[in-house]
């Protein structure tokens, strides 16, 4: 059965019922049997980015191909090419979504909040972890852990991942926490909620805190072929010290991982950054396999959220006819570099002249063939980055295509594609979807293995509160004037005073402060917030 996309949130509930039938595969006892779910997806990994890391791996399979058991269709709520927001929102939730949003429904269903996956997990008393190679509030991880329909938005979204008090988290984004213009203090935040922060691999080796921040850059981590062993962990490092982490809460654990830069090096066309974070990502998937052939009490699921750039095996240079080629004539142009077109940069300066350039880039990148052609148009681009800091950083979309054309690798765009992809689960029983599914269907998938109820979650957790409580009797005012940046909904019946604010896990009645479950949600048109917080007015 596919997911339409559906307009009306009376229709998108009976659909989700009906799908929910299919992953029915065992009674609840079988399911009582999975105690820990580990979600691993590749961002922007296409099948021919698969097809590219076994060659480069020797044409050995990646960790996860015997595991290989469907197909995923991966489209948007408004948009046969999904982004990485509305992905992730399907994958956490069972919704389809309008691009660059968040864990919220579309506009017709008022940008309203649906409960994820791994607030679920939290509310079942498991742990939870999220671990990625981006800034830990880029659209994948932040579709888990928070609901706003601007996916851009970092400052907002950090506020609200910190407050949704995720067990570990492990990646970049330390930039977002301070010197924000809420002039919150979310370190501090996470240092009085019990947090453990730490920035670098040292630190994280020896880490024993139930709760933890890790954030070892002020963005993005460098591309695997980049790093710096001393100052950041590997995703594999990460992957295995949160599953020893969350392993220790005995009702189980949800972790998401991401392989986020394999997106960004195929957006660019850069074919080492992408196949080399591939081999990073296989390696991390390989640790949560380990974990759960010992086990026997974890599933592992292994996904794409969409495919970018278009990669293709062959150009219009290779040969035509079939015949003649070798895997080398591929990949060794590739396993020629040494770091990234990324990291390439960085070794470069405009003061440099042209033999300095050519030399560099042939023993750094493996293109010690260089037409004089080619080395102008990097010698004007790194003047240009001198003078323009506008232009600074775009290097990898010059010189990724040069290594992409004498490897016979080719890209349709720079942006997404819309096929399918394959969907990889290790369960210990081998209950698992199979065929062609819909990456909705992987929540759903999650959802029974732990046994939540999405849709009842959503119900008692993400209210629409100015019509909830008026419904009491009570007056209720947002108030955006007296500090913009942090919007209180205000409301009062009788001698009852009862202060929400937004992106927040508290409200304060008459002046005392309570903790709530889930946080509330502003998402700068209706506010949502959950029963618990309603019931503090008294009827």
């Amino acid at each position: 059965m596919q997911t339409k996309v559906l307009k009306a949130k009376n229709k998108l509930i009976v659909t989700s019922v009906l799908i929910a039938l299919i992953f029915v595969f065992a009674p609840a006892v079988q399911a009582a049997r999975i105690k820990n779910v580990i979600l691993l997806i590749g961002d922007g990994m296409g099948v021919s980015t698969m097809s590219l890391a076994r060659w480069f791996n020797d044409g050995q399979p990646l960790s996860w191909d015997k595991y290989v058991c469907g197909l995923v269709r991966t489209y948007s709520a408004d948009d046969p090419i999904t982004d990485s927001a509305a992905a992730a929102t399907a994958m956490a939730t069972s919704y389809k979504t309008k691009t660059g949003f968040l864990s919220v429904l579309p506009d017709e269903m008022n940008r309203a909040p649906v409960a994820t996956v791994l607030e679920g997990a939290r509310l079942s008393s498991k742990s939870t972890g999220l671990v990625v190679t981006c800034n830990l509030q880029h659209a994948t991880p932040a579709a888990f852990a928070a609901h706003f329909p601007y996916r851009a938005d970092y400052e907002t979204i950090c506020e609200q991942m910190v407050y949704t008090q995720v067990d570990v988290l492990l990646g970049g984004g330390l930039k977002y926490y301070t010197g924000r213009k809420d002039r919150e203090d979310l370190l501090r935040v996470l240092k009085q909620k019990g947090y453990a922060i730490i920035t670098s691999p040292e630190e994280l080796r020896s880490v024993r805190s139930s709760k933890l921040a890790g954030l070892f850059a002020e963005v993005d981590l460098a591309y695997d072929l980049d790093r710096d062993p001393t100052r950041e962990p590997s995703l594999a490092e990460m992957t295995g010290a949160a599953i020893n982490l969350l392993s220790r809460n005995k009702n189980g654990f949800f972790l998401l991982v991401e392989g986020s830069k394999i997106d960004w090096a195929n957006h660019d066309h850069d074919p080492v950054g992408s196949v080399t974070d591939m081999m990073a990502f296989d390696r991390a998937v390989k640790v949560a396999l380990d974990y759960a052939l010992k086990e026997r009490n974890t599933v592992v699921i292994v996904v794409a959220d969409h495919s970018t750039g278009g990669l293709t095996i062959g150009n219009e240079k290779s040969p035509s006819k079939s015949g003649g080629k070798k895997a080398g004539d591929f990949i060794n142009p590739l396993k020629e570099a040494r770091v990234s077109a990324e990291g390439l940069e960085k070794l470069l300066r405009p003061e440099m002249s042209r033999a300095e350039v050519k030399s560099i880039i042939g023993e750094r990148y493996g293109l010690g063939d260089l037409t004089e052609e080619e080395l102008k148009t990097i010698m004007d681009y790194l003047a240009r980055a001198a003078t323009n800091p506008k232009q600074s950083g775009k290097l990898k979309s010059i010189i990724g295509p040069m290594i992409s054309k004498r490897a016979m690798i080719d890209w349709t765009t720079s942006g997404h594609t819309g096929e399918e992809h394959p969907l990889a689960v290790y369960h210990p029983e081998g209950l698992r979807p199979e065929g062609v599914i819909e990456n909705t269907d992987i929540a759903r998938y999650v959802a029974g293995l732990m046994q939540i109820n999405l849709e009842a979650i959503t119900r008692e957790y993400f209210i629409e509160a100015e019509a909830a409580f008026k419904a009491r009797g009570a007056q209720v005012e947002l108030d955006t004037v007296t500090d913009p940046d942090n919007p209180v909904l205000k409301v009062k019946k009788g001698n009852q005073s009862l202060a929400i604010p937004a992106n927040k896990d508290f409200a304060e009645m008459n002046g005392a402060r309570i903790q709530t479950r889930l946080i509330n949600v502003y998402n700068r048109k209706n506010f949502y917030v959950s029963r618990q917080v309603l019931n503090l007015l008294e009827n």
